[in-house]
């Protein structure tokens, strides 16, 4: 029997051929572990899995000696795949079966039931997969958000020019978080765009849709993207614009911070002049950054944007008249200097505590603790008394006035005037009170009293407590304090003295009626 012949019979059977192909698989298998084993004693012996754990900085190489023991295992076994399809497909008959095979499987998928559950599962799988990527996507980016906050402080210090801070590190850290939930958001809403489209284009009904809507967001992107390109110089224009105003608003702002603190003095420049010079400077800065940058604004030169401009401007112009003379008169009080925050001051009929300052309105405090509002233009058409002004220097005269009558002796009354003022603890010994004597009326004589204080704030309480000891020292000095009303009519009634003080064997005078006889 020939030899060849038998051998060559047996190759021309397909069931040969698959069993052929098998074996060479688990010869594929076999060897494969076989070959792993030996590379990984060879790379043990060059310490080739240590240095690979030590350049991606692995502390422990055994993951790296499995990785390369199932990448060989692989390498092997594919390459007797690749063998055992080459074997099968040298018979012409598994050719023809899987064709074949292939042909029905085809067919099979074209039926509309399959295709239509086929999209289902695609559909379903594309669900999955958007979700699971935007889980992904939402760790990762709240990952590095902890990362940046941790940061804050360490590598995230702020930006600073010598002693000058431009930011803080709180702004770089929410600069940075900001710019991390932006990428975020349109990140997922790329995904989003990408999820629909491709859910639309599995349907034959809504693959329209999907290359319309595809058509039309090229054509935004690509119109967006050349009027981008078109506006960059402006753009760099407003950029440079913002930059140069923000860090000259920095600058005049230390500037005039430091003169507040004291630190840079100018010769005729008052201390409490900076904060309102700040101000101004800071508007009109603005006002010409404006100006400079309202030609470069996109759209600026079209009928609607100037319409609305000077709509605008008429509105402000017609409706801040009031606002702009108050803003005028707080820029007057401020550089005339009538008062500063914390004096006493009298502005028409309030008389109170100057507690706040601005250039639109002047708040104060009445000594009745009840907070008035004034606004600037007011206060500059009132004459405005400021009893803290000279206080803490010269002292402040507080000054009254008793009506006494002629039968006590001028001299007694100014020694019981001044003992009293200088009873009273808010008023000054030096320099000394002193005393007025005002008019010669024709039942009394009209005493003021003037006497210094430094405590302007306690002006009330002081004529309180003046008053009182007024009274206590006159009726220590049994000398009556008149007025005309009761003075008109003076026998058969008591005097005004108190009890205490009276003579202890006093009595009121009798109603007493002289007639002269008639010659």
């Amino acid at each position: 029997m020939d030899l060849p012949a038998i051998l060559n019979d047996l190759l021309s059977s397909p069931w040969i051929i698959l069993g052929l192909a098998a074996l060479l698989l688990f010869v594929a298998w076999i060897l494969g572990g076989l070959l792993s084993r030996l590379v990984i004693h060879l790379a043990d012996r060059v310490s080739f899995s240590m240095r690979v754990a030590r350049f991606i900085r692995f502390s422990d190489p055994r993951p790296i000696s499995l990785w390369i023991r199932r990448l060989t295992r692989w390498i092997v076994f594919l390459l007797g795949v690749v063998w055992a399809w080459q074997l099968c497909a040298s018979n012409p008959e598994i050719v023809r079966f899987v064709e074949n095979l292939r042909t029905a499987i085809l067919g099979t998928f074209q039926l509309p039931v399959v295709i239509f559950f086929f999209d289902l599962a695609l559909i379903l799988l594309a669900t999955i997969l958007f979700v699971r990527i935007f889980g992904w996507i939402k760790r990762r980016f709240e990952g590095l958000a902890q990362i940046i906050e941790s940061q804050r402080g360490k590598r995230l210090a702020g930006w600073r020019i010598q002693k000058l801070q431009l930011l803080s590190a709180r702004q770089v850290t929410e600069f940075l978080l900001l710019a991390t939930r932006y990428s975020r958001y349109a990140i997922t809403l790329l995904l989003a765009m990408v999820y629909l489209m491709g859910i639309f284009s599995i349907f034959p009904q809504t693959r329209g849709i999907v290359s319309e809507g595809v058509n039309v967001l090229a054509e935004i992107l690509t119109s967006g993207w050349l009027n981008f390109v078109d506006y960059l110089p402006n753009l760099l224009s407003l950029i440079v614009v913002m930059v140069m105003t923000y860090f000259g608003l920095r600058l005049v702002r230390f500037f005039f911070l430091e003169i507040e603190k004291g630190t840079i003095s100018l010769a005729g420049f008052q201390l409490e002049w900076a904060k309102p010079t700040y101000s101004i400077i800071r508007i009109l800065i603005i006002v010409l950054a404006l100006i400079i940058a309202f030609p470069f604004l996109p759209g600026s030169s079209s009928p609607a944007f100037q319409g609305i401009s000077i709509f605008i401007g008429a509105l402000l112009s017609l409706g801040s008249t009031s606002v702009v003379g108050n803003i005028v008169a707080g820029i007057i009080l401020t550089y005339v200097m009538a008062f500063r925050v914390g004096d006493r001051v009298q502005i028409g009929e309030t008389v109170g505590d100057v507690i706040d300052k601005g250039l639109i309105a002047t708040r104060v405090r009445t000594i009745k603790n009840v907070d008035t509002t004034i606004p600037n233009g007011i206060v500059l058409a009132n004459h405005i008394i400021n009893f803290s002004a000279v206080a803490k220097d010269r002292g402040l005269i507080l000054h009254t006035t008793v009506t006494i009558g002629y039968d006590a002796p001028w001299r007694t009354v100014h020694e019981t005037l001044i003992r009293a003022a200088l009873s009273t603890p808010s008023i000054l010994a030096n320099p000394c009170p002193f005393i007025l004597q005002t008019s010669l009326d024709n039942s009394y004589v009209s005493y003021e009293l003037n006497a210094y204080t430094r405590d302007a704030q306690r002006m009330a309480v002081t004529y309180s407590e003046l008053h009182q000891n007024i009274q206590d020292k006159f009726n220590e000095a049994k000398i009556e304090i008149l007025s005309p009303q009761f003075s008109a009519l003076r026998d058969g009634n008591a005097v005004t003295i108190p009890a205490e003080h009276r003579p202890a064997n006093f009595h009121p005078p009798s109603f007493r009626v002289k007639i002269d006889k008639e010659d």
